[in-house]
């Protein structure tokens, strides 16, 4: 294997681990979600995970026109193309750490506009009526990291792929090994060609709503507390960034693999 994409796959093998460590929560913020569990509806679940995957369902189907309205999918597929020509012919270190730069930067741009969506709503109580609009704005990040490492989102498998990302990154910390090790199989299958039916799409979406669901339960119940819900709305931010900081290292490896495969 190449000295450069060895090295490489080792910095995000160390990215991955420290992702893998499990995470403790402050005493205090502990206790904040605690007292607020106890204040939420019963049924208020059920209500977000049916949110979160209708919100995928019309995203997918009709919102991404509207998401490419907002960058040039064209102009993104050719810098891909330019940097992936100089990595293979030219400078490696130079085109790929241009690569990834420009790539963090729209990141950057896009946790920007999550901030204003989610604090915009918060304060005017706006809770679930927001998760089209939220998983639009993270389907903006993804779908353009995506293409910064050559990768066309819009395939059936694409989709089912995207939804292990979001799933993965939010998993708890006794899922969190198993989601990760399903996104690498993914990975390997995907240079191989594999492909996955609507319906395991369907499943997936279910699945990873439920995890969106579960993890964002309380912000979003105080999100829908007029005045005090900018609180709920500015931790959107908190986690796209998680989802896009993954994403990113995922496509990476994606990138990497494939050039050694």
């Amino acid at each position: 294997m190449d000295k450069f994409v060895q090295k490489q796959l080792t910095q995000i093998a160390k990215k991955e681990e420290k992702f893998l460590q499990p995470k403790e929560q402050k005493a205090s913020f502990k206790q904040l979600t605690d007292k607020v569990e106890e204040k939420i509806p019963d049924g208020l679940q059920e209500k977000l995970e049916l949110a979160f995957y209708k919100g995928f369902q019309l995203v997918f189907e009709k919102g991404t026109v509207l998401i490419e309205k907002t960058y040039d999918k064209e102009d993104l597929y050719k810098e891909h193309q330019m940097h992936h020509y100089s990595f293979t012919e030219l400078n490696r270190k130079k085109s790929y750490k241009k690569l990834k730069k420009q790539s963090g930067l729209r990141n950057l741009l896009n946790l920007g506009i999550t901030t204003v969506e989610g604090t915009g709503l918060g304060i005017m109580g706006i809770g679930l009526p927001d998760i089209p609009i939220f998983i639009g704005v993270l389907l903006k990040g993804i779908y353009e990291t995506a293409l910064s490492y050559g990768v066309d989102y819009e395939q059936l498998e694409e989709q089912y792929f995207i939804l292990l990302l979001i799933a993965a990154a939010l998993a708890d910390d006794e899922m969190k090994f198993a989601r990760n090790q399903q996104v690498d199989e993914a990975i390997l299958a995907l240079h191989q060609g594999k492909k996955w039916s609507a319906e395991e799409v369907e499943e997936q979406m279910k699945q990873t709503a439920q995890v969106l669901a579960t993890d964002m339960l309380c912000l979003k119940f105080i999100q829908g507390l007029p005045v005090v819900g900018a609180i709920g709305g500015a931790a959107n931010v908190i986690y796209d960034k998680k989802i896009l900081d993954y994403a990113e290292l995922k496509y990476q490896k994606r990138y990497l693999l494939k050039l050694v495969n």
